[in-house]
């Protein structure tokens, strides 16, 4: 027998499931305003302090659209001649709001030649749309908007206050966001914030059928990002030098990397001072979501690169607590010396490396700029500079915050039988931090593979449009009746 509580939440899984395919089918309404959209976002290249004019046709698109669909929209400005920020907001008097993040800059296309079509115009094929920030983060964008306008039809009045924020250097490290965040922050208050879109992905042409486990992220780690050179004259010679007088030249990339192995051993021990002291040991609520975990993604992972193992041959809940709930630090790129083909016989007079460190709560991009300061000082390590790059610190909402418990339980109803994982903290970063002190934040949906985000040929399923309009609306709609 079930007691009245479980009633209550049987009636309402089985009302989950219901309102879903009532919006799936209702979406089908929207697909040529989405690809209309899209496809007017898509033209405008927008890498940030690249595409100065693209940026600011782009955010007039955005306001435009907005206003459109009935929000009260308005650009602020960050920076001199830098991306604004797109604000809109829909208060309809409802005692919940519901805040979307997205980002309109894209990384930069590369090489055209890789690209089967022009990065920036949308082009179909074999069941997807192509153009750079189809899905990253263009694309969710339209999925986010059309969502919230299918809510208001549908029910004749949105359930929630709706609010957009839309930056436009994320990819660049959001450098002059807190500008806005911090003179603004009573446009950032809500009850619950879909961070870059809630995305699903099916199988085929069945639109409720899924093969791939769900996610639900409620965080991100810090990227602190530095540039690392080494000094010139009298630290290392004036230009290369010839290697037959490698024996009494300083040389700068051998300098460079004794640097380097000051700072983390091979079984991955970061060897900072003061480094590890500062993390803080994982939560008990965030290790027993971890352990629910499966091995889809090491094995996805290991599939999609290659790999007979793992680094350290890590796997099972090591793996994922690692992933989630430790700090990385990674050697990102190297450059000194010759690079051509054949043989050049020189002691270099430079080198360069490019090290990001993958942080958790607690440690900042502050704290581990002055700490790395400090080592390479206690090293008598002083022939280098270092530059701190934009970067982010942690960001995190409990596991057991009711906006995310809300997204599990949507989740789990739409996509069963697969599994819905819990992350604590998700591997990637984001300006979440400047967001997480007004609102809970969580990225919901499933994995898809091919969808080449920081590549060329960047795409979305045309598959995932419906449903991931659906599983935004019922989001928003359940939120208003928690």
């Amino acid at each position: 027998m079930f007691n009245k509580n479980e009633l209550l939440q049987i009636g309402l899984i089985e009302m989950i499931k219901k309102d879903f395919l009532k919006y799936l089918k209702s979406a089908s309404k929207y697909k040529d305003d989405f690809r209309k959209i899209l496809a007017e976002l898509v033209k405008f290249p927008t890498v940030a302090y690249r595409d100065t004019e693209g940026i600011s046709d782009c955010a007039n698109s955005l306001e435009s659209y907005l206003k459109s669909y009935g929000y009260d929209a308005k650009q602020y400005p960050t920076a001199e001649d830098q991306a604004p920020v797109v604000y809109g907001e829909k208060n309809v008097g409802a005692k919940k709001t519901l805040l979307f993040y997205h980002h309109y800059d894209v990384q930069p296309e590369g090489n055209h030649d890789l690209w089967d079509s022009s990065p920036w115009e949308l082009t179909e094929r074999d069941g997807r749309l192509y153009g750079r920030g189809t899905c990253d983060d263009k694309g969710e964008f339209v999925i986010s908007l059309l969502a919230m306008k299918l809510l208001e039809d549908s029910l004749g009045k949105l359930p929630v206050n709706v609010k957009f924020v839309l930056e436009g250097e994320e990819e660049a490290g959001s450098e002059n966001l807190p500008k806005f965040t911090t003179k603004h922050p009573e446009l950032l208050k809500s009850d619950g914030c879909v961070w870059e879109g809630a995305i699903l992905f099916p199988e085929g042409d069945d639109l409720e059928k899924y093969v791939t486990p769900g996610y639900l992220v409620c965080g991100l780690k810090e990227n602190a990002y530095f540039e690392i050179t080494t000094k010139d004259p009298p630290f290392f010679p004036r230009t290369d030098v010839h290697s037959g007088s490698a024996a009494f030249t300083p040389n700068a990339a051998w300098s460079l990397v004794w640097a380097l192995s000051t700072l983390k051993d091979s079984k991955e021990n970061i060897l900072i001072d003061g480094f590890n002291e500062l993390v803080i040991e994982p939560l008990e609520e965030d290790i027993e979501v971890i352990r629910e975990h499966g091995t889809e993604f090491e094995e996805n992972f290991k599939k999609d690169y290659e790999l007979d193992s793992l680094l350290l041959n890590r796997t099972g809940l090591d793996l994922n607590v690692t992933l989630s709930l430790k700090p990385s630090l990674s050697i990102c790129g190297l450059k000194s010396g010759f690079q051509g083909e054949g043989s050049k016989t020189i002691v270099p007079a430079k080198a360069m490396a490019k090290v990001d460190f993958r942080l958790v709560p607690n440690l900042t991009v502050e704290k581990v700029h002055e700490l790395l300061l400090k080592h390479f000082a206690k090293h008598g390590i002083d022939y280098l500079d270092i530059k701190l790059m934009p970067g982010y610190d942690p960001a995190k909402t409990s596991v057991n915050h009711p906006y995310v418990k809300l997204n599990r339980k949507i989740a789990k109803e739409i996509l069963a039988p697969q599994p819905v994982y819990t992350i604590p903290i998700a591997y990637g970063s984001g300006p979440a931090y400047l967001f997480t002190e007004h609102t809970a934040l969580c990225m919901a949906g499933n994995d898809a593979s091919g969808l080449n985000g920081h590549a060329p040929n960047e795409n979305i399923p045309i598959n995932c449009i419906l449903p991931s309009i659906a599983f935004n609306a019922v989001i928003a709609q359940y939120l208003a009746k928690e």
